[in-house]
């Protein structure tokens, strides 16, 4: 086999150990993982650097990598719960990141955000020329106005906009998860000869249980149901989506489905809201679901549903459940925000974000218009295929490749 065939970890002179640190739960986070197992596919001995999750320590060894979850758990919060969190992981993280490089001797070390500062871990390693990857899931700017009400030009986000310009300087390169996040990392200052995209994707399952066998396992009704596979969170505005289900035709007869994990204040919010619009008979919570089942319960949603929030983060959002209801060849509906209307144009129906109204008359219009409906589909999966994982997974493989002349032997 000739060098150009062979796969990037396994070519002479390439690198071949790799740290990759997330703030996250391995298991779960499908991008670190999906980006993970790719690079032990390629050849590459990888070492994931994680929190602990939840419900429990994880096998050192999943999916070909080796994983080491540092003794801290996920938690939310107030700024002070999410500084302690960030700050704890990131000396824990640069400890264990330094023990692993005096018997591994890294090759290179990727680090995922959030926190874009999680990136200065590697600062023992960069001086023994280590090169650095930093891979920016969210605009950290966008998320705090986001999360606490700031404006863009508070104090906080203009302090996370110097750090998120200090981490990237910092790394050798950077990948950010789609357009909209680059362009608003460029228009912070940062060279954009420093940014690839690397959009997140889906892979369906093989073994997904059929549709129909999820609705009987649950116990779902017959008939038309909307589904909602996701956190269960005010982020979400799953208000607005259950208001929408009241003011939804009766003969429609549609049942709305939530699936996934969530706050169980914001739980008994939903209900009081479907109780008071007297929507109790048609709304169905069914608990966190593994993505599997997860996928088969948006197979029987008669469009591909998607609410959230109005504000900085959300509008350069490209939620992955776009790309699973493309798969699905699910007709979209969305709120009408920045990147997810530059992206999508008329392949969507689109609501005003907030207004149950707005909502209900798109998935009025969804429903009602099955010919349509696979017009839009059809564009959304023409979308779709510019960033699917085979592509997506060359363009990560090309900037490995290009860490080389990072690289000091």
């Amino acid at each position: 086999m000739m060098a150009s065939q062979l796969s990037p970890g396994k070519k002479e002179g390439l690198l071949r150990r790799v740290a990759v640190v997330a703030y996250a739960e391995y298991p779960w986070d499908p991008r670190v993982r999906r980006e993970a197992e790719t690079l032990v596919e390629d050849g590459y001995i990888v070492h994931v650097i994680a929190l602990r999750p939840r419900a429990g320590a994880s096998s050192p060894h999943l999916g070909g990598v080796h994983l080491h979850e540092v003794p801290l758990e996920m938690r939310r919060g107030g700024k002070i719960r999410y500084a302690y969190q960030y700050a704890m992981f990131l000396l824990l993280s640069t400890f264990l990141l330094l023990r692993l490089q005096l018997g591994s001797r890294f090759d290179l070390v990727h680090v995922h955000s959030l926190p874009d500062f999680q990136v200065f871990c590697a600062l023992p390693l960069k001086l023994w020329r280590v090169p650095v990857l930093l891979d920016l899931h969210e605009a950290m700017p966008e998320i705090l106005a986001a999360r606490f009400r700031n404006s863009p030009n508070a104090l906080l986000p203009r302090m996370a906009a110097f750090l998120e310009q200090l981490s990237s300087r910092f790394a050798d390169h950077v990948i950010v998860a789609n357009d909209g996040i680059r362009a608003a990392v460029v228009s912070r200052g940062v060279p954009e000869a420093r940014l690839t995209t690397v959009y997140n994707v889906s892979d369906i399952p093989v073994r997904s249980p059929a549709p129909e066998e999820i609705r009987r396992q649950l116990g779902l009704p017959d008939g038309r149901l909307l589904v909602h596979a996701g956190g269960i969170n005010p982020e979400r505005d799953l208000e607005t989506l259950v208001r929408a289900v009241a003011h939804l035709p009766a003969d429609l007869d549609v049942h709305l489905i939530l699936a996934g994990d969530g706050d169980p204040k914001y739980v008994d919010q939903l209900t009081r809201v479907a109780d008071d619009r007297l929507v109790a008979d048609r709304v169905q919570f069914v608990g966190k679901l593994n993505r599997e089942e997860a996928l088969a319960l948006m197979a029987l949603s008669e469009v591909g549903i998607i609410t959230l929030q109005e504000n900085p983060l959300t509008q350069l959002a490209w939620p992955t459940r776009i790309v699973e209801y493309a798969d699905l060849r699910k007709p979209l509906v969305v709120p009408k925000l920045g990147f997810l209307s530059q992206m999508l144009g008329d392949g969507a129906d689109y609501y005003m974000p907030g207004d149950a109204e707005s909502l209900s008359l798109a998935l009025s219009r969804a429903i009602r218009n099955p010919d349509r409906a696979e017009s839009a589909v059809l564009k959304v999966q023409g979308i779709c295929r510019r960033f699917d994982w085979t592509r997506m997974r060359e363009v990560l493989r090309n900037v490995y490749r290009s860490m080389e002349g990072s690289r000091v032997a």
